[in-house]
């Protein structure tokens, strides 16, 4: 069986940037606590985790030492507890995530009523609408019918979200609205792998995704490849993998969400070949 990797893959940028600083935070020992996963993969929250960096679920759990800032972000009240508590915020935002919170203050100050898509339970969604108090917040395209009247809106996007998901709200959007002003905030990495993803899947027999189960990207990539005809199989590790997947196949595609390290892809296409020999 041919094993085809996907040219994107291992941590995007901003994943990178938040790992390292946050190994750069506990290298000394130091006290330093994060509010949720740091990033949504748990090989990777784990080796963090045994090397010190505590987990706690809401700022009142922090009386001491720092408080880092995941790459999702955090809403502004957050910042402001903290700053009230005498804490130090290592703040990792992803600095394309930061770009939407500017794009979306940006918009609201030009008169427009603000509409962010994405998972409003997501905390990267969260911490954009602290930015921009009263917006409303879409997760489909059936949303868009319940939403109330307006002039003029201003449409940010999640980070992670489905492009192709994005374009079908605009367009829903545009029959409703008078004006929309819509700015693709999908980041660059997050479009390259869904290209990817649906280039690769009509290339192979089968697609594996590594990544989180609750990393949203990861579920997206997925998705396309099952919609462009390959079998999907989303895991989170090689340990999951099962022979029967391979049975038959002649060529399987391999790719990773931004939150999965390289050497677990690695890991991954290894165990992918051991299989594969086995079957022959």
């Amino acid at each position: 069986m041919q094993i085809k990797k996907a040219a994107v893959q291992g941590f995007c940028f901003g994943v990178a940037i938040t790992v390292k600083k946050a190994e750069e935070a506990i290298a000394g020992g130091a006290n330093v606590t994060s509010l949720g996963n740091v990033v949504h993969n748990p090989q990777m929250v784990q080796s963090l985790a045994n090397r010190g960096l505590k987990n706690a679920s809401s700022v009142d759990e922090v009386d001491s030492g720092a408080l880092f800032v995941r790459a999702h972000g955090l809403p502004l009240e957050v910042f402001e507890s903290a700053k009230e508590k005498g804490l130090n915020v290592i703040d990792a935002t992803c600095p394309m995530v930061t770009k939407i919170h500017v794009q979306a203050e940006k918009l609201k100050a030009d008169g427009y009523k603000i509409i962010v898509v994405g998972d409003p339970h997501h905390p990267e969604v969260k911490g954009t609408l602290s930015h921009v108090p009263g917006a409303w917040c879409i997760e489909t395209v059936e949303d868009v019918a319940r939403l109330p009247r307006a002039s003029r809106v201003g449409v940010v996007v999640q980070s992670t979200y489905s492009g192709r998901r994005f374009a079908e709200i605009v367009k829903a959007l545009t029959s409703k609205y008078y004006e929309v002003r819509a700015i693709n905030t999908i980041c660059t990495d997050t479009h390259n792998r869904q290209t990817e993803a649906m280039q690769l899947s009509k290339e192979v027999e089968v697609v594996v995704v590594v990544g989180g189960k609750t990393s949203a990207n990861t579920k997206h990539l997925a998705e396309l490849a099952e919609m462009n005809g390959a079998r999907a199989f989303h895991i989170e590790g090689p340990d999951e993998l099962r022979a029967q997947w391979f049975e038959g196949v002649e060529r399987a595609g391999l790719m990773s969400g931004a939150s999965t390290p390289g050497w677990l892809l690695d890991s991954v296409a290894q165990r992918m070949e051991e299989l594969s020999r086995q079957l022959a």
